[in-house]
């Protein structure tokens, strides 16, 4: 598909497309006001530029995408970082901060964090990618979805690749991953500037080197030993493979007395919820008939949970307090 370098191309951006553009920027700057609001004062700035971090670790890899061939975007958008869509980097950044603040809000084991935020992230992205991939329009004489997948995959979960799940899984893991290690290292160097900036340097640097490396390809396609992009088993193998074990962690490692912050953590809640019914409303109303089994199927398995774990670490707090209030009447 040709790219049209036109200088006023964004003039011509669908509705659609538009809205999902100031809904990101939206999103972003809430999440930001967020992490100033919740943060500490010696980390408050740091935890900001992790968000910004990922925009850039984020960004490199989709260009790469872009050049390798793999898909595209149209440039026919408000704002481009190269040749993706900033507002496609914003919205993988709210669902890694949402997705992060989560595992941590909910106390699980550091080393089983990039585990939870990756497959939360694959749950938001099941919904989000066959509503973006058929929100087509013209746009100068070319049928265009907000991206584009331009190779002919043998297979196709709603119209979409398998392995682009398992990519998602790995662009979210080892992100939060390199985080985590940076965070921990920050720390025990005394929350000190320039071990700070240190893992904010190192982290989407080391992130992108990872997801483009052999060990990925070997996680997505079973690279070398299968051609990548033409064994849909092999693809579904190891999709299937990374969520049982994610699965796995979140139910052995979640705790049973869940105390969650409500009001300080609400984003953790705000975010996926708003997300999922973005994704619901655009394929119901452009009638995108491919996305209306994900949208409601994983919208309902991804929001259950956290509707589950919202109503636990209610019912937790109230027996606290309730707990409380005996005690003192006690003495």
């Amino acid at each position: 598909m040709a790219y049209r370098p036109e200088i006023l191309a964004y003039l011509s951006t669908p509705g659609s497309w538009a809205i999902a553009e100031f809904f990101a920027i939206a999103l972003f700057l809430y999440c930001l006001a967020d992490i100033i609001r919740n943060s500490d004062d010696k980390v408050k700035v740091f935890r900001a530029l992790e968000l910004l971090g990922f925009i850039i670790y984020a960004g490199i890899f989709e260009n790469i995408g872009v050049l390798g061939n793999t898909y595209n975007y149209s440039l026919d958008r408000l704002i481009m970082v190269g040749t993706v869509p900033l507002s496609i980097l914003m919205f993988e950044a709210v669902i890694f901060y949402a997705a992060l603040r989560f595992a941590e809000a909910m106390k699980f084991p550091k080393w089983t964090i990039p585990f939870i935020v990756g497959l939360l992230a694959v749950l938001q992205d099941m919904t989000i990618d066959p509503v973006a991939v058929f929100d087509t329009h013209l746009v100068a004489g070319v049928m265009e979805g907000r991206w584009n997948w331009i190779t002919n995959y043998k297979g196709l979960l709603f119209g979409i690749p398998f392995f682009n799940y398992t990519g998602w899984f790995f662009l979210m893991f080892y992100y939060t991953a390199l985080i985590k290690l940076g965070r921990n290292f920050h720390k025990k160097k005394n929350y000190k500037t320039g071990p700070g900036i240190a893992y904010l340097i190192l982290s989407p640097i080391l992130g992108v080197l990872l997801i483009v490396s052999p060990i990925t390809r070997f996680f997505l396609f079973l690279e070398p030993f299968f051609t990548k992009f033409i064994h849909r088993p092999v693809e579904i193998s190891m999709l299937v493979f990374f969520m049982i074990i994610s699965i796995v962690i979140l139910i052995k490692y979640q705790k049973k007395d869940i105390s969650i912050n409500l009001k300080d953590d609400k984003v953790i809640w705000i975010i996926p919820l708003i997300l999922h019914t973005f994704d619901i409303i655009l394929a119901f109303s452009l009638k995108i008939t491919i996305a209306y089994i994900p949208v409601l199927l994983f919208a309902g398995i991804h929001l259950g949970y956290l509707a589950y774990c919202y109503l636990k670490s209610h019912n937790q707090m109230k027996h606290n307090r309730t707990a409380e209030e005996l005690n003192k009447a006690t003495h």
